[in-house]
């Protein structure tokens, strides 16, 4: 039973309830049950009502069609948005006087405070009514309206333009007695003016307020009027069930505002903060976002006038600081995207929303240290996350170079989509024409660690290291050599970050030592934590990883998934921890806690269709469970034009023809490792497709004697296949275990056949390898094993 809940009709005695119909905002079902009332003790919905609005059944279709979309918003009527002076306001109210300062509120006043009045503790007038009434004129220009809202500072009117004949907004002091009135009006207006950026309201003009005296006692700021669909509207409209708020629309929302942020944290030799982002702050308007109320914005480090902030979404330490920071306001954004997401559709496959929340888990962190570094990085690493939502909906985006990881030039596990050498054949055991004709399974190319420490992506190095100039091309660096630190200059993390990638392709215990003393004097470098702290997470797996491949220790593999899984922490966005995680996962097998290998292959593959790496990695875990359709499948998603492409081509046939490892996990029941001869002759057509093909076809392709051993591999399964379908089909002479002569005799046509053809293709191989005598006898040898008996 999922809580209180209602008895059906006529079933009153045996205890059935019924549960809610509707879903929640996350997509999923409902899990309440509906009370007596009729409504449900969990959503609050009623049982016959309307409910949330349905949701498409194609992922697809979820959120928008394009990446970082919204809908087009049009705003409500100007008379329509008009309010009332209401009390009590929306803030604390306090003394307009500079010495006196206090806050209307115990012990000072008690009940509702007047929204006009004098301060009880000095007398000074304060008045937080709407200066501007319906009909006056500014300037002989904007005509009033009327209020529509009040932030923090400031009344906001809507006037008509009489002189353009459209309709502006117009914000004013929230309190017209304020003893700073005049300075605090011109600071916005100077904010205003100089960050002007697609994702700000953009202020149109500035009228000035004197006294009878002709001093200047405040201002109004004329911006454009950008409606009032704020987020925190958005929000309500989806608690309503007016409409759905998707994690891709929440998403969108988040870079549009870090790319306001963006701007005015790049101010130039001025860093400017904006302090106080909330969803109040921020307009739907159009298909964009207007963040509105810079008010509050500052110049970093200054601390007059006090700055504006909102308890509930404010960072921690600005509560003994009082100076809002960057970090602060990545904080607020990172509060204002989880406000927003709790009331969002987040049903993606996989892990595309646990990447959405690792960016905002980092955003929040009480240490501001930990943190992004700026408001790009977030903005980074949330647009990542967001594709990454979008491909495992099954959305295609066109694939965007990484920031932070250079590819790999080596394709990881490409074992499985390349043709065996010769060597396949020389080290096999010598066998007798007796025996029966099985072929080796497949080898299904799993990485070593010693392979994974080698190929994955590069760390692109850090643009503010000290020494960065040392590796650009003009200088002569060169990558396969160490670097020594420049006595002259600062200590330089990515010369030491160099020289542990140059020692691991060593492979000696000496240099992996190096290497350790290397890593720890990158840790002991004084530098900015958010850009180093992965970095240094990142080459401590690879270490661990060169460590496991040289002494055989499982532990190491299961300690460079612990640094890779922190790396991908700080990189929630980024999809080179992903595939590095994966390949951990596949080797010790998906134990404990966290992603699965299968889910973080998928993730990689769906957001980059090219990447032959994690399409292996899928079809050997495919193979594991004895699903060969299902490896093929996700072969025929790589991506055409590129060498993964001609891999994965190569996998298929070798998959198609081939005699499965038996010892694969645990397949289904009714598993047969081979393939149906049948398949292997589909395999086999479709080899001469991928040999000499000519310039401008696009991917590379097999020479002559490597489809020659191609097409031996493939025919070996094929009579290994016919072989075994003669025995379970009860031919004259079948059975388990060696041959004699009798059998030999007695092959069916289809085996006889393949024999010669095997034949065939030995003496081939024989004729081209005479790299020594014993290589070419055993080759020979290979040939008098399969040939059929022809003989009485």
């Amino acid at each position: 039973m999922r809580g209180a809940a209602r008895t059906e009709p006529g079933n009153e005695g045996d205890g059935r309830t019924t549960g809610c119909p509707h879903r929640s905002f996350d997509g999923s079902p409902c899990k309440g049950s509906v009370l007596p009332t009729g409504w449900c003790d969990q959503c609050g919905r009623a049982e016959q009502g309307p409910g949330l609005p349905a949701l498409p059944e194609d992922p697809r279709d979820f959120g928008p069609h394009d990446l970082l979309a919204l809908p087009d918003r049009a705003p409500r009527p100007a008379e329509a948005r008009l309010v009332r002076a209401q009390t009590p306001l929306r803030i604390r109210m306090g003394c307009s006087a500079a010495d006196c300062g206090i806050t209307f509120a115990p012990p000072f006043t008690e009940g509702p405070v007047p929204i006009t009045g004098y301060c009880p503790a000095c007398g000074e007038r304060y008045s937080y009514e709407p200066e501007l009434t319906e009909g006056e004129l500014l300037r002989d220009q904007y005509r009033i309206m009327g209020p529509i809202a009040h932030g923090g500072q400031g009344w906001v009117y809507l006037a008509e333009d009489t002189h353009l004949g459209d309709v502006v907004a117009v914000k004013g002091l929230l309190n017209r007695y304020e003893h700073d009135g005049a300075r605090l009006a011109d600071v916005e207006r100077r904010n205003l003016v100089a960050m002007r950026h697609p994702r700000i309201v953009q202020i149109r003009d500035f009228v000035a307020r004197g006294d009878g005296t002709g001093e200047i006692t405040g201002g109004y700021i004329v911006m454009d009027d950008v409606g009032d669909g704020t987020l925190e509207k958005v929000v309500e409209e989806t608690r309503r069930g007016e409409s759905v708020l998707d994690v891709e629309h929440v998403a969108a929302y988040g870079c549009q505002i870090l790319e306001a942020l963006v701007h005015l944290h790049a101010g130039g030799e001025r860093v400017f903060v904006y302090g106080d982002m909330k969803p109040s702050n921020v307009v739907h308007h159009g298909n964009g976002v207007k963040v509105i109320d810079l008010g509050g914005m500052r110049e970093e480090g200054q601390s007059r006038p006090p700055a504006h902030v909102t308890s509930d979404y404010m960072a921690p330490e600005i509560a003994f600081s009082g100076l809002p920071t960057v970090a602060h306001d990545l904080h607020t954004v990172g509060v204002t995207l989880r406000e927003l997401a709790h009331w969002a559709v987040d049903k993606v496959p996989g892990l595309g929303t646990g990447s959405f929340w690792q960016v905002v888990e980092r955003a929040v962190r009480t240490d501001p240290g930990l943190r992004f570094a700026d408001a790009r990085e977030m903005a980074g690493q949330l647009r990542g996350a967001l594709r990454e939502i979008r491909a495992l909906r099954g959305k295609s985006d066109p694939p965007e170079p990484s920031d932070y990881f250079r590819p790999s030039p080596q394709l990881l596990g490409a074992r499985l989509g390349t043709v065996p050498g010769i060597e396949h054949w020389l080290g096999r055991p010598r066998r007798d024409r007796y025996e029966p004709p099985v072929a080796p399974a497949l080898d299904l190319g799993t990485p070593t660690p010693t392979e994974i420490a080698g190929c994955l992506p590069v760390p692109r190095r850090y643009p503010g290291d000290p020494q960065t100039a040392r590796f650009e091309v003009s200088s002569g660096y060169d990558p396969g050599l160490l670097l020594d630190q420049e006595d002259e200059k600062p200590a330089s993390v990515e010369i030491c970050l160099h020289n542990v990638r140059v020692l691991l392709a060593r492979n000696t215990r000496d240099d992996l030592e190096l290497a350790q003393a290397e890593l720890d004097t990158a840790d002991s470098i004084p530098g900015p934590s958010a850009v180093r702290r992965w970095r240094l997470e990142w080459h401590r797996a690879l270490l661990a990883l060169r460590h496991a491949g040289l002494y055989d220790n499982p532990q190491q593999v299961a300690d460079a998934q612990a640094h890779f899984l922190r790396a991908l922490h700080e990189l929630p966005g980024e999809y080179a921890p992903k595939l590095a995680l994966a390949y951990c996962r596949e080797r010790l097998g998906d134990h404990g806690n966290g992603p699965s290998a299968r889910e973080l292959y998928e993730a990689v593959f769906a957001r980059n269709p090219a990447h032959g790496g994690a399409a292996l990695g899928l079809a050997r875990l495919a193979l594991r469970a004895g699903d060969r359709r299902a490896a093929l499948d996700v072969l025929g998603r790589v991506g055409p034009g590129t060498l993964d492409h001609t891999v994965a081509r190569i996998a298929s046939l070798r998959i198609r023809a081939a005699r499965l490892p038996g010892d694969a996990g645990a397949p289904p029941r009714n598993f047969d490792p081979l393939p149906a001869p049948a398949e292997v002759d589909a395999a086999l057509a479709e080899l001469p497709g991928l040999v000499g093909r000519g310039p401008g076809a696009g991917e590379p392709s097999l020479s002559e004697d490597e489809a020659l051993r191609l097409r031996t591999e493939l025919h070996e399964w094929k009579l290994d296949a016919l072989h075994h379908q003669s025995d379970r089909a009860g031919a004259p002479g079948a059975g388990a275990g060696r041959l004699d002569a009798r059998r030999l005799r007695r092959l069916p046509s289809p085996e006889r056949e393949q024999r010669r053809r095997m034949e065939s293709l030995y003496r081939q191989l024989a004729a081209r390898h005479r790299e020594s005598a014993a290589t070419h006898e055993h080759l020979v040898d290979l040939v008098h094993a399969v040939r059929p008996q022809t003989r009485v």
